[in-house]
């Protein structure tokens, strides 16, 4: 993982491999926003492209609606700047991991404590 911009948002450089990515302007045109806000989004280290051209992002994941999305939400409704959106992104996606880290180890509890005579 490499660092965004700013120091405080983590981002991922993916790889060319995926097939079923939108286009700049797709998906500026599913979030109903200019495609120049979603490439300040990326310059803020918001929002991963999947491939970059002349140094302008072109393509992106799918998921990435899911994150304009949440990107607009917390700056219209709570009025957080995109410093602090990159940092309530990175919360949310570690409070994902532990989450889905304490639903394995309750697994494994359960499955341990059933094999107890």
């Amino acid at each position: 993982m490499t660092e965004g911009r700013y120091g405080i948002v983590r981002r991922t450089m993916l790889r060319r491999e995926h097939l079923w990515g939108l286009r700049l302007a797709d998906l500026a045109s599913l979030c109903g926003v200019h495609p120049d806000l979603i490439i300040r989004f990326v310059h803020l280290g918001l929002l991963d492209p999947l491939e970059e051209e002349a140094g302008v992002p072109s393509l992106f994941d799918r998921s990435a609606v899911g994150v304009v999305h949440k990107i607009l939400r917390l700056r219209r409704d709570l009025g957080i700047n995109y410093v602090g959106i990159g940092m309530v992104l990175d919360l949310m996606r570690r409070i994902e991991i532990l989450e889905s880290r304490v639903q394995e180890l309750e697994r494994v509890l359960v499955g341990h404590m059933a094999k107890r005579p």
